[in-house]
């Protein structure tokens, strides 16, 4: 009798070992393939930083480009647009012109007639514009409002390392 309970022992104790080696090799796949996500992780949020980096770089000089323009613009309109400036000759008030080329007396030259082949007339229907915030900007709106991390990203489900790239991004 006790040769059998020694040999149930035996199998119990080998099913119990061969049970371990199971449980092991589990989690050994599980932590290998939470490196891997840390991994892939990482590598999202650096190419998120670099895009966000590189629009940033494109806005920066869309703005000097655009600042350059309206500058370019706002002398140009100054040569030809009266300066508030008024000085009074003999009771009667005249604005100074800049632009030399064009004097106060002479006529302004005639507009060309206008052509109507292409004209439409307006239509009843009224077009509504809707216009939808970017991701972005309901982020950091949320986040102004309050919100965590946590409950943006849920909110506007979107990914936690997004949002706090965006969050980080911008300072919030």
């Amino acid at each position: 009798m006790t040769i059998v309970l020694l040999v149930i022992s035996m199998a119990f104790h080998l099913l119990t070992f061969f049970i371990f080696i199971l449980f092991y090799q589990q989690q050994q796949k599980l932590k290998e393939e939470r490196r891997e996500l840390y991994g892939m992780r990482e590598d999202m949020e650096e190419v998120l930083e670099s895009y966000t980096a590189d629009i940033k770089k494109e806005n920066e000089e869309l703005k000097h480009l655009l600042h350059e323009k309206s500058t370019s613009n706002l002398k140009q309109d100054q040569d030809y647009f009266p300066i508030n400036t008024e000085e009074k000759k003999n009771g009667l008030e005249v604005q100074k012109y800049k632009n030399k080329h064009q004097s106060f007396h002479e006529p302004a030259p005639q507009p060309a007639e206008p052509s109507f082949e292409n004209y439409s007339p307006l239509t009843d229907q009224k077009a509504e514009d809707t216009v939808e915030q970017s991701s972005q900007a309901q982020v950091l709106s949320l986040a102004s409002q309050g919100y965590k991390q946590d409950e943006i990203a849920k909110k506007l489900n979107m990914g936690k390392g997004e949002v706090g790239l965006l969050l980080k991004f911008y300072h919030k």
